[in-house]
């Protein structure tokens, strides 16, 4: 059976669930290449612990070197891969800073082989020079795997293909997600928010790393502020960064009061879950990403800003006023009137699940990007 062969930068956890179904899909026969952790911040997987560690033959390890404070890459031994391989199929992770991506990905083109690259597109606001190295670089694959369709669109533009462009979207760990839904959706709200002092306020949440990319300063001026006189709405923070101890002493008038809660770490889904499904709006000030796919996956709409050139490719699972709502970038004054104007809509709180979940049940889920695998693989157009 003719073998096919992804290679990323590392093995995140988050994508689990889609590697399974990857490797379990016998017409796909894949094997995969990855780049150990080196100490990034981000959970990975432990293959050894992944069902008796029987894919192991499938799966290498490799090691990275980083220059430049971790912005570029170099994989040991990828080159060697390249030259030895008899994958038909080679995807890499698009990324134009893996150094070694450009050379090996050089080779397998030399050797006849289909390169693939897997990622983010043209993002739209680069300069005319970085424009210029991302398009040579995509120009080393015959084929993209985009996490969005302005990416595609992004990349149509500037001269690719459409037919050679398919979106792939983005995804967690949907079956469990799912099965937690309907468990979520009876939970007592004043049982799981018991540590505020009034737990059945209107509750806003964030989750994710709480870095300077996030503004997440954003959010508690907002709520501090609308909670000026009274509590008005609760908000809590789940995650932990290097931006704690400054929120948490913007926050102290809340603490005090008890309407803000920092829950800080924390990977256990079913308790990520239940504080996510039980808040009304999930607030992420700058960059989205994830956070959008994790909260709409438990009901939950998602707020944040509306300028797409500085927004992750998640962004676009938000349909405005339907499963969630848009603010100016960096407006505080917008964030808080969009964060009341939600607030205000006679729209009952299963009405607003159910949207949440449709996209997230359409697209952005293992299923759908197993079939959008099997497509590019099979040389089949793309559906999107």
């Amino acid at each position: 059976m003719i073998s096919n062969l992804i290679i990323t930068n590392i093995a995140p956890f988050y994508r689990l669930p889609l590697w399974l179904k990857l490797l379990k899909d016998e017409n796909l026969n894949i094997s995969f290449v990855y780049g150990e952790n080196d100490k990034m911040g981000i959970e990975q997987v432990d293959f050894q612990k992944i069902e008796n560690g029987q894919y192991l033959k499938r799966i290498r390890k490799i090691k990275n070197i980083w220059f430049r404070q971790k912005i570029l890459i170099w994989q040991v031994g990828i080159l060697k891969i390249a030259l030895n391989t008899d994958s038909k199929n080679v995807i890499f992770l698009g990324e134009m800073y893996c150094i070694s991506t450009w050379l090996a990905a050089a080779i397998f083109r030399i050797r006849g082989r289909n390169v693939i690259f897997w990622g983010h597109g043209i993002y739209g606001n680069e300069n005319r020079f970085k424009l210029f190295v991302r398009k040579t670089f995509y120009r080393l694959a015959q084929k993209h795997l985009l996490y969005e369709r302005r990416g595609k669109n992004q990349m149509v533009k500037n001269g690719f293909n459409s037919k050679n462009l398919y979106v792939v979207f983005n995804s967690l760990n949907y079956s469990q997600h799912k099965k937690l839904r309907s468990e979520f959706e009876s939970l007592n709200k004043a049982k799981v928010l018991s540590f505020f002092k009034n737990p059945n306020l209107p509750t806003v949440i964030f989750i994710g790393r709480l870095t300077k990319s996030k503004k997440i300063e954003l959010l508690v001026k907002v709520v501090s502020e609308i909670n000026i006189k009274s509590a008005k709405i609760n908000l809590i923070i789940i995650g932990d960064g290097p931006l704690r101890d400054i929120l948490e002493k913007m926050g102290q008038k809340g603490l005090t009061e008890k309407w803000i809660y920092f829950i800080g770490s924390c990977y256990e889904e079913s308790k990520i879950g239940s504080f996510l499904s039980t808040a009304d709006l999930c607030v992420s000030p700058g960059n989205v990403g994830l956070t959008a796919i994790h909260s709409l996956s438990f009901g939950t709409p998602v707020c944040t800003h509306n300028n797409f050139d500085n927004q992750m490719p998640e962004a676009a699972a938000i349909i405005n006023n339907y499963n969630g709502i848009f603010f100016k970038e960096n407006d505080i004054n917008d964030l808080m009137k969009k964060i009341l104007l939600w607030f205000d809509r006679n729209e009952s709180r299963n009405e607003q699940r159910t949207k949440c979940y449709k996209i997230i049940d359409q697209y952005y889920n293992p299923n759908y990007q197993l079939s959008v695998f099997n497509r590019i693989i099979n040389n089949l157009e793309p559906d999107i």
